[in-house]
This record gives structure tokens, C-alpha cells and sequence, in this order.
């Protein structure tokens, strides 16, 4: 460790030593300020398979970043019912993900993340899948630093289109469904896998019709993966009829 690094670690412990060691946690999710990587809101929404990536740091009283080293071991995150426990990365960040699989539209799940310094053992251990409390009656319970907590509420997106129909009905085995996102850098746009029609073990894109007011109607319900964390996403849907005509409409999807 270089010298530079000191007067941080001793400035922090003795923020934390006086109390004022606050946490802010954060997620890739949203609502997120304009090229800004992380979502500190209170309240955010997290779309129906999604995984969240998750960002949790020690801040003094203005706010500010505080190096954890001498401070805080590990952080400890409870999503829901489900815990998960993270070490500080190079950059000083605690840093864990989760993938809402199992989550509902409509469901509301409470995110807590809390720094601990850890004395002898931890209070709590991950064997075989299960965690596990330390019992002995000599350890000393690892001390709480800091904490904070976020409310993600799950919704689902739904890409449904409508498409005249032509003088020679669609054939919807020629549909293609695709969805462009941004890429991991928040920059260019690049096209995911096509999306084909539903068919038993190949969930796909259902293509009604044609109903009775003369139009076709294309239903698809997106992954949390294929979907942009904030902002747009669209959606574009090619099929060809009968005579060999393609047809092709759009639909901006919006992800909050």
C-alpha cells in the first residue's frame, strides 16, 4: 500500500469511530441520471427476469466516497428473503448481483445492504448452499458499520402490434421478432437474436388474427435481459404474406 493511501484510511476510521460512516447503495436499474452508471432512488423498478447488479459503498457526511480498508470486512445483502454476502473490490466497492427469476409483476422487493467489520470468525458462514451463524458462545459478533436500502418493484413489458391485413394472409412461420439494446457500454445499439414464433419447448412471439376488424395482432412478453435497465428498447416485427410481400412495423418499448 502506498503512503498516498494512509491519511484516506485514517481520515475514514476516524469518520467511523466518531459515527459519521454513512452507506449508499445503488443498482444498474433505474431511474438513473443521464450517463450515469448507478440508481441511488429510494424507490426503482426491475423489470421480470432481470439481473440487477447491485453497487454498495461507504460514504462520509457530505457524501463521499470512504475507502473501507480498516473499516468495513464485508457487506451483507438481504433481497428479499434471500441473503448474499460481498467483499470490497479493488476500487473499494461492494458488488453483487441478482436475478429476479422468480419475481411477479407487481411485487415489491425490499434490498438492504449492510457493511460489517469483522471480529475473529464471521457471525455467519455459507456451507452447502445454506448460511449458517457461528455458535460459539467466545466469538465477538461482527461490528455494523453502515447501511442503506432500496424498494425495487417488478413490472413486465409487453410488445404487442398491430398489422393490417394483406390481401394474401400472413404466414407466421416467416415472422421474426427482434429487439435492439444498448450494449454493455450505454453507447452503440446492436440487434439481439431473432425472436420465431412460440412453439412447445421454444418460447416465442404469438401472431392472432386475423380478427375481425381487419387487423393481425403480434404479443410477446421480453426478458429482462433483452430489455435496456432504463429508458427505450425497440422492437421490430418482419413477416411475410402468402404472395411473398414482407410486411414489417415497430414499437418503442419503454423500460423506467
Amino acid at each position: 500500500m502506498s503512503r498516498a493511501v494512509y491519511p484516506g484510511i485514517l481520515a475514514a476510521a476516524a469518520a467511523a469511530i466518531g459515527g459519521c460512516v454513512s452507506a449508499s447503495l445503488g443498482t444498474n436499474t433505474g431511474p438513473r441520471p443521464p450517463q450515469q452508471r448507478w440508481s441511488v432512488a429510494a424507490k426503482q423498478m426491475a423489470h421480470v427476469g432481470e439481473t440487477v447488479q447491485f453497487d454498495f459503498v461507504l460514504t462520509d457526511i457530505w457524501g463521499r466516497f470512504v475507502v473501507p480498508t480498516g473499516l468495513a470486512d464485508y457487506c451483507v445483502a438481504m433481497i428479499g428473503s434471500e441473503r448474499t454476502e460481498a467483499e470490497p473490490d479493488e476500487r473499494g466497492h461492494f458488488r453483487f448481483s441478482y436475478a429476479l427469476d422468480r419475481a411477479r409483476p407487481g411485487d415489491k422487493v425490499p434490498v438492504t445492504a449492510t457493511a460489517y467489520q469483522q471480529r475473529g470468525s464471521r457471525d455467519h458462514m455459507k456451507i452447502r448452499g445454506q448460511w449458517l451463524t457461528a455458535d460459539s458462545p467466545y466469538a465477538e459478533p461482527d461490528r455494523k458499520i453502515a447501511g442503506d436500502s432500496i424498494q425495487l418493484t417488478i413490472y413486465q413489458t409487453k410488445v404487442e402490434m398491430k398489422i393490417v391485413r394483406p390481401a394474401d394472409d400472413l404466414d407466421p412461420e416467416s415472422g421474426v421478432l427482434r429487439l435492439q439494446r444498448l450494449d454493455g457500454t450505454g453507447s452503440p445499439v446492436h440487434t439481439g437474436a431473432p425472436v420465431y414464433i412460440d412453439k412447445p419447448g421454444r418460447p416465442g412471439f404469438r401472431l392472432d388474427g386475423p380478427e375481425p376488424n381487419g387487423y393481425y395482432r403480434v404479443v410477446y412478453q421480453p426478458t429482462g435481459e433483452q430489455l435496456n435497465p432504463t429508458g427505450t428498447t425497440e422492437a421490430e416485427f418482419s413477416v411475410y404474406d402468402l404472395g411473398g410481400q414482407r410486411h414489417v412495423v415497430s414499437q418503442t418499448l419503454s423500460t423506467p
